[in-house]
């Protein structure tokens, strides 16, 4: 269709063509004929004729100019319509149970019919100041086998990381993480992933290759400044760390005298020290807790149990802040590429807060785990995202996958890649969207998923993948201009979106 009127609308260009090349041609006879004629009567004649003959030539170019135009409106007018009709043909053509009576909430985003034809794909600006540690792309870890349960079966479901929304990036290659979903355990992981200098170019410039505090290297919370501390940094925390953890707000101090975001994080994650109490009990147990916030979790369970407890953060604020407010030394900082535990000494418990979803290299990770608890010991996660948050909700898919997270979970996923490493779980909620799962170093049996969950868990990457690039930004469309018609294609028959009264699409809310 697109091809026949294309064709179609050539015919009156060609026209138009012709009358303008044929004004040209009769411009040059009157100058050849000024050149010609001898008298000068003879002339004037001749060149009021030929003026004439212009001027009404000019006139009918003028007038189909016109028409040419109004025949390109109308052909585009018409070609949107029959493809607004074909797509809700392929909408319709769904079996009736997939297709809901309610009427859907439509999104204040339209989605265009089709790309202009100059849409290209954007490059990206460089991230930091400092030159890429690997400008010839080696350290690259490229994984031939899900990274939790060892299982080489698998099926891509998105290619790109934040990174693809972005106009700043390490390199042009630093968008491809190429996630896949495993056959067996049903964990989407980076098949392609970084590590070594790499990576940690990535958290040297985490402000910016995450989008977070603004995009840059300034930071709202100095309770997570992502950056090696200054000695001015030092001097601020303890001063304001002096206040305390429970400071009231009667008191009237300003934001900036005190840490208040420690009393905070102390009343949102009490439930995790409730939850460990209860089911745990860790009474003068050996605990390790691996990237703790302000480490409260620590600190209650040594008041309430007697616990002996170690931490090991990932930024110096908050290694400085253990010390400082808790009295908790740190042995060390997480690594999330070459993982290790800096204490000697087997466990009872060890909490870890949102490692899985960064952990470049899980197998090593959970080794390192395994060898620190004693056996029947504990471990918990909490922190975990839920990939339903992109492919149940709004999200964009790209938007959360930031270039640090290297895997996503359900539910059943999650469960079964503890269960391939050795661990079966206790209990598992989740909460905001969000993963809580204890599991205890004991043997259990890993059950692969069913083909009919795989085929769900695939068929659900897919609406997420085609969803986020129908949410692009207009300036961010062209990277995916070859394949956006079929995108747009499966869209309308899957619901993602709608045509509204107008006849404009847009996207449909959930």
């Amino acid at each position: 269709m697109s091809n026949r009127i294309a064709r179609t609308l050539e015919l009156p260009r060609r026209a138009l063509s012709l009358l303008t090349h044929g004004a040209e041609w009769l411009r040059e006879l009157v100058d050849s004929s000024r050149r010609s004629v001898k008298t000068g009567a003879e002339t004037a004649k001749v060149t009021n004729q030929l003026a004439h003959r212009t001027s009404d030539i000019q006139h009918d170019v003028s007038r189909l100019t016109k028409d040419v135009r109004g025949i390109e409106d109308g052909l585009r007018q018409v070609h949107d319509r029959l493809l607004q009709y074909n797509l809700q043909l392929g909408r319709f053509g769904k079996s009736a149970r997939d297709l809901s009576d309610d009427e859907p909430h439509l999104s204040a985003r339209s989605v265009p019919l089709s790309l202009d034809e100059d849409a290209s794909p954007l490059g990206w600006n460089p991230v930091g100041t400092e030159p890429h540690p690997d400008l010839q792309g080696r350290e690259w870890l490229a994984v031939p086998a899900c990274p939790f349960c060892g299982a080489d079966e698998r099926t891509l479901v998105n290619e790109f990381n934040k990174l693809i929304l972005m106009d700043k990036a390490p390199d042009d290659h630093s968008a491809r993480y190429d996630f896949s979903v495993c056959h067996a355990c049903g964990i989407s992981y980076a098949t392609r992933r970084p590590f070594g200098e790499r990576y940690k170019f990535l958290l040297a410039n985490f402000g910016e290759v995450t989008a977070k505090h603004g995009g840059n290297r300034e930071f709202t919370n100095p309770m997570l400044n992502p950056y090696p501390l200054t000695d001015r940094d030092r001097e601020e925390l303890k001063t304001r760390a002096a206040k305390g953890v429970f400071v009231s707000e009667h008191l009237g101090l300003r934001s900036r005298e005190y840490l208040e975001g420690l009393v905070r994080d102390r009343l949102e994650n009490s439930v995790h020290v409730d939850l460990l109490g209860a089911l745990v009990a860790p009474h003068k147990a050996r605990i390790l807790e691996i990237r703790p916030r302000t480490g409260m979790i620590s600190e209650s369970l040594r008041r309430l149990f007697g616990a002996e407890v170690h931490g090991m953060p990932i930024w110096e604020s908050q290694r400085f802040l253990l010390q400082e407010v808790y009295g908790i030394e740190s042995a060390g900082l997480v690594d999330y590429d070459q993982f290790t535990i800096p204490y000697e000494g087997q466990f009872d418990l060890i909490i870890c807060n949102h490692m899985l979803t960064h952990a470049v290299r899980p197998r090593e990770f959970f080794e390192a785990v395994r060898r620190s608890l004693k056996p029947g010991g504990y471990v918990y996660f909490y922190n975990e995202p839920d990939d339903a948050e992109y492919l149940l909700g709004n999200q964009s898919m790209f938007a959360t996958l930031n270039p640090l997270h290297m895997q996503a979970f359900d539910m059943p996923s999650f469960v079964r890649g503890l269960a391939a490493n050795g661990f079966d779980v206790v209990f598992h909620r989740r909460r905001n969207l969000n993963h809580i799962s204890l599991a205890r170093l004991t043997p259990t049996r890993f059950v692969p998923m069913t083909d009919e969950e795989r085929e769900r868990r695939r068929s659900l990457y897919q609406r997420a993948r085609d969803r986020a690039i129908l949410a692009l930004r207009t300036e961010l469309r062209g990277r995916f201009a070859e394949e956006w018609p079929r995108v747009l294609e499966r869209g309308v028959a899957e619901g993602i979106v709608e045509f509204d009264a107008k006849g404009t699409l847009r996207l449909v809310g959930r």
